[in-house]
């Protein structure tokens, strides 16, 4: 099936589609969407950058379309009929932009609620009367426990990033969520799909249906991977040559695994002449995704971060993804180099390895099976010129009390 008619989705989202340039569906949109048109509970598992949103946004609209012609428009404030869980504040922000690509066609209604959100900002949402409702399951499992959203019309309910959602420790409020939503009927998506979760999954009553893209667990064709063997003292060295070695216009990702190493490498690589902006899960909401805005506008040449960039953030200029250190899980290493090479576009790869990463580079080596995987000796590109460690302590001080002064008397209303 070459093209979305031929799925069966309704004239005016492929309207709605086709003014966003999207014209033809992607291998994982043509293995999802008639599936969930007819109704079933499947487990959808394709690469990152594939264009899973729109697979399951797609049939979610239209399903609930059908519903509205049956039944009516939806009435009451805070009571939805499809409900997207995902797994960062970033993401539900980015999803609920998509959605609207098609809900504004069919003239359906998407809100949103996350963590780090104002009381007032989420009572604004709730106090509306919507049809879609995305949201991070803590915060949305709150709100149904203090009686504040409605979940007994909920006709669909979809787990995106299933893999992070049902992962030990983050399941309860989903299962929450679940067992509220009695109508619901469940659909799950996930670029990797781990056994413990697969069994989970296989023991559900509504025993969804496994779609797995043959793409899937691999990194595209178009991209090519190389791993530059380097000292742990010498990370930002061999960073900086990668960048320099790029080019100044190349735009990416520095991926680390914690808050602190990512300040650290955001000063190391500022100390040696590089343009980048760092964002983590230390920053107040706001102002990450103040961060990544501006970075996705075009400010800032590396985006500095945690995991917390590596599932949703769609730039689709990102020349390279560079891994500082490599994630502590490997499935988050396919999450991360998702960020390139979406939709066919060609992008580069570079992991920083230790020895003590040795272990992991089994697993990278065949995750980057589908890519070009290039080992070989680190880049001997010449260095930018570097400020001295005074220098940069004193540069870094001064912008954390920068960001400090400007957070002070700001209140959160966190998870």
């Amino acid at each position: 099936m070459s093209n979305f008619s031929e799925l069966g989705v309704l004239p005016e989202l492929v309207t709605a589609l086709s003014a966003a340039g999207i014209r033809s569906p992607s291998p994982v949109q043509r293995m999802s969407i008639p599936a969930f048109l007819a109704g079933k509970s499947a487990v959808a598992v394709a690469r990152t950058g594939s264009g899973k949103t729109f697979a399951f946004g797609i049939p979610l609209v239209q399903c609930l379309r059908a519903v509205e012609a049956q039944d009516g428009p939806a009435t009451e404030p805070a009571r939805p009929r499809g409900v997207v869980l995902t797994s960062t504040r970033e993401l539900v922000n980015q999803t609920a932009r998509a959605l609207k690509t098609l809900t504004h066609a069919a003239r359906l209604r998407v809100r949103q609620v996350s963590g780090g959100e104002s009381i007032h900002d989420t009572n604004a949402e709730l106090r509306q009367v919507f049809d879609v409702l995305v949201a991070n399951p803590p915060r949305l499992a709150r709100l149904v426990a203090d009686g504040l959203v409605n979940l007994d019309d909920v006709r669909i309910l979809v787990v995106d990033e299933a893999d992070t959602l049902l992962a030990p420790g983050q399941r309860p409020p989903v299962e929450a969520l679940l067992a509220a939503a009695t109508r619901a009927l469940p659909w799950w998506m996930s670029a990797t799909l781990p056994e413990p979760i697969r069994h989970w999954l296989s023991g559900r009553p509504d025993r969804p249906a496994l779609l797995i893209s043959k793409d899937a667990h691999t990194t595209p064709e178009t991209v090519t991977v190389k791993n530059i063997p380097v000292k742990g003292r010498s990370r930002g060295d061999a960073a900086s040559d990668v960048l320099v070695s790029l080019g100044p216009k190349a735009r990416g990702i520095l991926f680390c695994n914690r808050r602190e190493t990512a300040d650290a490498a955001g000063d190391a690589l500022r100390e040696r002449g590089h343009d980048v902006v760092v964002v983590h899960g230390g920053l107040l909401p706001r102002e990450r995704l103040k961060t990544i805005r501006a970075f996705v506008g075009g400010q800032g040449r590396v985006l500095v971060t945690t995991e917390l960039a590596g599932r949703g953030l769609d730039v689709l200029d990102l020349a390279f993804v560079l891994n500082w250190e490599l994630p502590e899980r490997a499935s988050d290493y396919v999450h991360r180099i998702g960020r390139v090479g979406r939709m066919g576009r060609a992008g580069r790869v570079f992991n920083l390895i230790t020895d003590t990463d040795r272990h992991l580079l089994a697993e990278v080596e065949r995750l980057a099976g589908g890519g070009k995987l290039d080992t070989g000796e680190p880049l001997r590109a010449a260095r930018t010129r570097r400020t001295t460690t005074v220098q940069g302590a004193k540069e870094a001080a001064n912008r954390r009390k920068k960001v400090a002064s400007e957070h002070a008397g700001v209140k959160r209303f966190d998870e």
